[in-house]
Formats: structure tokens, sequence, C-alpha cells
């Protein structure tokens, strides 16, 4: 059985000719914001050359740290209590308000944290 991929993963772009990396382009920076560009690229996770493609490109900024990534571990842990708690109230067939409440806080953190993963926002 194949599994659908879920939002929160990202997706592995194939190869295209369009995207060949071949072509440089230079441009001259003061060491403060050299520095400054590299601490944003270290925060996010990237590559300080795919952080200036994005900023040039105006592409999304992807966030890659290591408190962004525990966050996805986290809201992946909740969807799994959500499923649990589903799992209870189908087998009870009981309506248990706490449970439902439960439900619906998690499902509400899960698509508000979906929404601001899979945005296209700016930086």
């Amino acid at each position: 059985m194949k599994h659908k991929p879920s939002a929160l993963q990202g997706r592995r772009k194939h190869n295209n000719s369009d995207e060949n990396l071949s072509e440089r382009i230079t441009f001259r920076l003061s060491p403060i914001e050299r520095k400054a560009l590299e601490e944003k690229a270290k925060e996010r996770g990237l590559k300080l050359s795919l952080l200036c493609r994005l900023i040039v490109m105006r592409r999304k900024i992807p966030d890659r740290s290591p408190q962004t990534l525990q966050w996805i571990r986290d809201l992946v842990g909740m969807q799994n209590n959500l499923n649990q708690i589903a799992h209870h109230l189908n087998i009870t067939k009981e309506s248990d308000q706490w449970a439902i409440e439960a439900i619906l806080f998690i499902a509400e953190e899960i698509k508000k944290a979906k929404t601001i993963l899979t945005a296209n926002n700016y930086e």
C-alpha cells in the first residue's frame, strides 16, 4: 500500500536541464553584510549560495533550523495523539466531550502549522 506524502514533508525536486546551475554572477558585499547573510543561512540550515539565489529570485526561504525540525516532530506526535483519540472514540462509541475538544484543538494546530510551513512567504 502506498502512503500519500504529507504536506509537511519536503518534496524531492527532479533534475531539470533549466535548473543546471552552471552560470555565475558575482557581486560585492561589505564584511558586515556577508556575515549577516552567512548567519541567516546558518540559522536556516542553508548554504550561502542557495540563500542568495532564493533572495534574488524572490522565492520562499525554507527554515530547516533545528528548532523548526523539532516543531515538525512535535506536530507529528500531536497527529499521532489525534489518531489515538479518534480510535478510542470509535471503539467506545461514546461521546466524550474532552476527547472531542482535544481532537478539535490538535486538528486546528496541525492546520495552522501546515499553513505556516507551506505558505509562500518571502523574507
